[in-house]
């Protein structure tokens, strides 16, 4: 049997050059199918994933890695403008398959962590409906949100999106409560809902808007730094929910003087169905260290007594860590037999880690926070 001289390129162009070995358009397939494995979309920052790095890289090689990675690469579409969704709208009708590969959507204005006003949600929604048939999750961020740019036709299509479970909103200016109530509830599958740094033009709700339609499905529930008037509504909407997993930011003025508890509302809301809670310090909030003080006023914003099916709780502690005093007084009143696991994750800034993490180790020896931590989790149901 007689052996070519001559090598073929990924590309399919004859190569003289025999001294260098080429690996199969199949096997290098597999590789790039390898990478894009490991890409998780749950997580809703890729910025720096290596895989993501990866494939862009084995996208510049040649023809046919480019062709092999372009379906990988828009698993995730971020449209930017009008005229990002006006070519998307052209790519799916020039190439049908896509349709079927896009599993996530992020809306947004044009500079990262600044908002703007977006017209290009409504356009979105009427171009594309029925269009996307395994779209999963909708991302709005960096947003100026407008009446204009929420029509109530709008909410209309988005309907169609009926695979779509996930909705997140992230540093997001909502026009009024009843707008955002209709934009969650114009999706009929969702059943994850995340709120970060979200503001609302409407300061107070005038009067109690109507709950989405989907409330009852909602399974998790992230409220991070939202305006007081969203909290208010999600706390009426958890309470209609059988929520599973609820993460919560704490960042109201937590004094004894607090005519009420956003944070305590909310808890007790969900408090029959949670089984995974976080609760996200923001550093700024009131704490003070005088432990009868510190018990009453965790009585008042973050008692967790009502929490009979929690097994799971995380604290999540930013420098200079002002809430760790908070941890026993928290966990002690927990009535839950299923309670298996205790973490608290501190977040340290790069630009002066090492005194940071010093000072955290020394706070956690000396201060004995840690031991009465330990205390009142004594018992065989703790298991981590």
């Amino acid at each position: 049997m007689e052996v070519a001289s001559t090598r073929t390129t990924a590309s399919g162009v004859p190569s003289q050059d025999d001294s260098a070995p080429r690996l199969p358009t199949e096997i290098c397939g597999r590789i790039i199918d390898h990478l894009a494995a490991g890409l998780v979309l749950y997580y809703r920052d890729l910025a720096g994933d290596p895989n993501l790095l990866a494939l862009r890289s084995c996208a510049l090689v040649c023809r046919d890695w480019y062709f092999h990675t372009w379906y990988h690469l828009r698993r995730r579409v971020h449209l930017r403008d009008r005229n990002d969704v006006l070519s998307l709208s052209r790519t799916l009708r020039e190439r049908p398959r896509l349709r079927g590969v896009v599993r996530q959507v992020v809306i947004s204005g044009h500079t990262s962590g600044q908002r703007s006003v977006i017209q290009h949600l409504g356009t979105f929604t009427a171009m594309l409906a029925g269009k996307l048939p395994e779209l999963w999750r909708i991302t709005i961020e960096d947003a100026e949100l407008t009446i204009g740019s929420m029509r109530m036709e709008d909410f209309g299509y988005l309907a169609a999106f009926h695979l779509i479970h996930t909705l997140n909103i992230v540093n997001v200016n909502v026009p009024s409560i009843a707008r955002l109530a209709g934009l969650i509830s114009a999706l009929p599958g969702l059943t994850n809902l995340w709120c970060i740094n979200v503001d609302c033009l409407q300061k107070l709700s005038v009067s109690p808007v109507s709950l989405p339609l989907n409330s009852a499905s909602l399974e998790l529930l992230d409220v991070i730094w939202v305006a007081p008037a969203i909290q208010d509504l999600l706390g009426r909407i958890s309470q209609a929910s059988r929520l599973r997993i609820l993460r919560l930011g704490v960042d109201e003025d937590l004094t004894l003087s607090s005519a009420g508890s956003r944070s305590q509302t909310l808890l007790n809301a969900s408090a029959a169905s949670v089984e995974v809670l976080i609760l996200e310090f923001d550093p700024d909030s009131f704490v003070d260290r005088g432990s009868d003080s510190l018990g009453s006023a965790v009585e008042r914003h973050l008692n967790l007594s009502r929490h009979e099916s929690l097994w799971r709780l995380r604290i999540v502690l930013y420098h200079p860590f002002v809430a760790w005093s908070w941890i026993p007084h928290i966990i002690s009143r927990i009535p839950s037999k299923h309670l298996m696991a205790i973490s608290v994750l501190f977040f340290i800034g790069t630009d002066h880690a090492a005194d940071d993490l010093d000072g955290a180790v020394t706070m956690m020896v000396e201060d004995g926070i840690l031991a009465s931590a330990t205390l009142a989790t004594t018992g065989p149901r703790l298991k981590n």
